[in-house]
């Protein structure tokens, strides 16, 4: 018998008792749906984070004065340890000071709060403009006093109109808007300039000379191919010669922190999907008693193949392709359930919250599916096909 003539007989048998061949596929069924939704909705979930944060590009490493060194020296980062680490970083592409704050500014009759934030002309993203443009050299180092916008803070302060050209006051001094960024949504973190977010940009030298201005942390961004230990060493190395040895600064990578994420993401996906795999064990284990079952009542028919000339393969061969085929329909089943729910999920939640279909590789998912179908099949099988196979064909003969 050849193993299409196999699989017909198999299906064969199958249909003759549908209805203990479809309680038999139940584990199968739902421990398939499951891995592949679960997995489906990861890699969506994974690719939409991915997706969102890539256009925020390379943002480098933060350094700011750790709590015990803060609590115990009163460590601070001045304008010197910047100019420091600006001019004497060998490892450093770009270096910018980061300030942050929050002033009271009069909008319309009402008086609102706006993040008043640094920002540099060195620009690592691609986040779109709405409208003008973003801060040049010259605005840098001449210390203009320009900003940028997000959406929200644009909206409040000038509502529908344009925006570029009018004057923000911040601090009693006038501040010419010269860029509004465009609405950013960074999938399933929220969103960028949305909700309250009223923040202005102003470049970092005319952040320097406001009254009251303080560094908050250095973001460096080190030269190509320079691993970001060795830009970490050297920057902490020039921030302990200014502070004293005992002076402690913490690095924050933004690239491995992004990393770490969705690591975390993969692992929580992987961790579920333990329990469809556990599914999968019992409906596998269910498809060995069942068949086994099948071997003790069809006993006789086993030796009167044997005694027709059907050898021990022909028999085991019989036996394991049914319950390879149990196992493949309801993997199919199961497949299909799962990129049903997959795609429902990924229509409802995922694409919403990323403004924009995610890409699945369906592929990777699907073949690991049929794959591991068929391996239940062949692993639970195995033994009771064996079994028969063994059978003496006297004693088959015998059996009632």
């Amino acid at each position: 018998m050849k193993l299409r003539e196999f699989f017909a007989s198999a299906f064969e048998t199958l249909w003759a008792n549908r209805a203990r061949s479809i309680l038999t596929m139940i584990g199968i069924v739902i421990g398939t749906a499951a891995v592949i939704a679960i997995f489906a909705l990861g890699q969506s979930a994974s690719a939409s984070i991915h997706l969102s944060l890539a256009q925020f590009g390379n943002q480098g490493i933060f350094f700011v004065p750790t709590q015990g060194a803060r609590a115990l020296q009163t460590v601070q980062l001045q304008w010197r340890d910047f100019a420091a680490v600006r001019d004497g970083c060998s490892r450093c592409l770009s270096v910018a000071p980061g300030y942050d704050s929050f002033v009271t500014i009069r909008s319309g009759h009402t008086n609102d709060t706006f993040e008043i934030s640094s920002d540099t002309d060195y620009v690592p993203d691609r986040l779109p403009m709405a409208e003008g443009r973003r801060f040049e050299a010259g605005d840098i180092d001449g210390a203009r006093a320009v900003a940028n916008l997000v959406m929200p803070a644009k909206q409040k302060l000038f509502g529908d109109g344009p925006a570029v050209g009018k004057y923000v006051r911040i601090e009693n001094r006038r501040f010419e808007v010269v860029g509004v960024y465009a609405p950013i949504s960074v999938g399933l973190l929220g969103g960028l300039g949305g909700g309250n977010s009223y923040t202005i940009n102003i470049p970092y030298t005319t952040y320097h000379h406001l009254p009251g201005s303080q560094i908050e942390y250095l973001q460096v961004w080190g030269q190509p191919g320079v691993s970001t230990a060795a830009v970490i060493d050297e920057v902490q190395g020039i921030l302990k010669h200014l502070h004293g040895p005992h002076a402690a600064f913490e690095a924050q990578d933004f690239t491995q922190q992004v990393n770490q994420f969705q690591a975390v993401i993969q692992a929580i996906a992987i961790g579920i999907s333990a329990i469809g795999f556990i599914a999968l064990i019992v409906g596998g284990i269910g498809v060995m008693n069942i068949m086994l079952v099948s071997v003790v009542e069809r006993t006789r028919e086993i030796g009167i193949r044997k005694a027709i000339g059907a050898s021990r393969r022909d028999i085991a061969w019989q036996f394991l392709t049914e319950a390879v085929a149990i196992t493949l329909i309801g993997g199919a089943i199961g497949t299909a359930l799962g990129v049903g729910a997959a795609l429902l999920m990924n229509v409802v939640v995922i694409n919403r919250l990323s403004n924009g279909p995610v890409p699945i590789n369906w592929f990777s998912i699907l073949l690991t599916s049929v794959s591991f179908s068929v391996l239940v099949g062949i692993f639970f099988g195995t033994y009771p096909a064996t079994r028969a196979a063994s059978l003496s064909p006297i004693e088959c003969l015998r059996h009632e």
